[in-house]
């Protein structure tokens, strides 16, 4: 099938470019601004995994990463007093592994947004490191050009093309511990310094349409990698607001190449009375379809299911909330499976300072099933401070590996002594079928810097 991308990406950008020229701009605020955001988390793992095959002992391991991240942006900075401007924002981290006794590297860092963007009237050019999210594209990661603009008549259109940012050995938040000897990856073609960055390439378009209360897109997106098409796909998605409180949406995504729908949705909200929302979800999807055709893995396709359920919320006073819902699951090849869930939210006093939820679920599937027990307690102590304390219990309808319960302990402080510093400190405890331990604690900073100004008109 030959590629769909170089006349359509052509063709959007020609529009967009075309429109954008003769549709009349409208003048932004004078107005610009600069924000700093940065967190500092300091972690503690240790996990004591159980005894693995005939009873061989495993050791614990102990992680200590430190990890640093920075989001700098700047809007609406306008060239030469004209109606322009530019954008620019930049978002990076970096860690630092302190002790560890497992084969990670104990620097590393990334780059995850570094882009520059000009706007004048209804066009907005954006060229750098940048994401795109939503229909086709799902969410994509790029260091290219995107162009959004207003075409006039309720329509919008947006085009994009880039080489893909690629996937590191180490990403921010994750930490490993176990045999990591038996399970780090070998194949050296995934090592980011042997992969030819051209061979990685993405684009697509999106053409809009929007009044007050309907909305629809038609969206394209296109993927290669080293071994050719990663995927292809044609997203069509619509919501609207109808009489009486309610709302409505469905979507549909096709893989072009393999010929099948990857994922189709319905779904309506309705407030059916003042104290009672109601909600209603089909979901039909193919899970391989969402891989790359280049993955090993797709070759081994999960069968597609259907879920469809409801879910219901009545607030039975000003402080108590009553919650449920109930989902069907139909596999392909095998029985059926379901899912449900009963909770109560509870404003515990007058100040709206204690908020308690109870939860119950019961899931079923084809292999197994389980009850799970869930309360969570948030509580703001003093005017800075605040707490949260959470417990779950999984109790399994067949054991795995001779367990037949799971547990999970969470507590949280954060404390701001001004509200743009951050302050928190966090520790969990797991017991679970494959760890007799696993415990960590953190510790985070985070602090921000909002300078925004109005610029007087000469």
């Amino acid at each position: 099938m030959r590629s769909l991308l170089q006349p359509l990406v052509a063709a959007s950008l020609s529009l967009v470019l075309e429109r954008a020229a003769l549709a009349e701009p409208v003048p932004p605020p004078d107005r610009y601004s600069f924000f700093v955001h940065g967190e500092t988390h300091a972690e503690l793992f240790q996990s004591a995994l159980l005894p693995g095959s005939y009873g061989a002992v495993v050791r614990r391991d102990t992680a200590l990463p430190v990890y640093q991240y920075v989001l700098l942006e700047a809007r609406d900075q306008n060239i030469a007093r004209q109606q322009t401007g530019l954008d620019m924002e930049l978002a990076a981290w970096s860690r630092a592994e302190l002790g560890s006794t497992t084969a990670q590297a104990p620097l590393d860092g990334d780059v995850q947004t570094a882009n520059v963007g000009y706007h004048r009237g209804p066009l907005v050019l954006r060229l750098g490191r940048q994401h795109v999210a939503g229909g086709a594209a799902r969410y994509s990661r790029f260091d290219g050009l995107l162009v959004n603009a207003q075409l006039g008549g309720d329509f919008e259109g947006q085009a994009y093309v880039g080489l893909t940012v690629l996937p590191r050995w180490d990403r921010p938040s994750y930490t490993y511990l176990g045999a990591a000897a038996d399970s780090d990856l070998k194949n050296p073609a995934l090592s980011s310094g042997t992969r030819e960055r051209r061979d990685y390439w993405l684009g697509g378009a999106r053409l809009g349409w929007g009044t007050r209360n309907v909305r629809a897109g038609l969206s394209f997106h296109e993927q290669h990698e080293s071994g050719g098409l990663s995927r292809r796909t044609l997203t069509l998605d619509e919501t609207m607001d109808l009489p009486g409180a309610v709302s409505a949406g469905a979507s549909a995504s096709a893989e072009l190449e393999a010929e099948r729908i990857s994922e189709a949705r319905i779904w309506l909200d309705a407030a059916a009375t003042p104290t009672l929302d109601l909600s209603l979800e089909w979901l039909h999807t193919e899970p391989a379809l969402f891989l790359s055709r280049q993955s090993v893995l797709s070759v081994f396709s999960a069968d597609d299911y259907d879920e469809g359920g409801t879910r219901a919320a009545l607030r039975a006073s000003e402080r108590i909330t009553i919650e449920g819902g109930a989902w069907l699951e139909l596999y392909t090849g095998s029985r059926p499976g379901a899912r449900s869930e009963l909770a109560l939210r509870v404003i515990a006093d007058r100040s709206g300072s204690t908020f308690v939820r109870l939860a119950y679920a019961r899931v079923l599937t084809p292999d197994n099933g389980y009850h799970t027990l869930r309360s969570s307690l948030t509580r703001r102590i003093m005017a800075r401070l605040s707490g949260t304390l959470e417990a779950y219990a999984y109790l399994y309808d067949r054991a795995i590996r001779t367990y037949r319960t799971s547990t999970v302990y969470s507590g949280t402080l954060e404390y701001r002594p001004i509200p743009a510093l951050g302050l928190l400190w966090g520790a969990s405890l797991v017991r679970s079928p494959y760890a007799s331990l696993d415990a960590q604690t953190q510790l985070r900073v985070a602090y921000d810097f909002d300078f925004s100004t109005v610029r007087s008109t000469p």
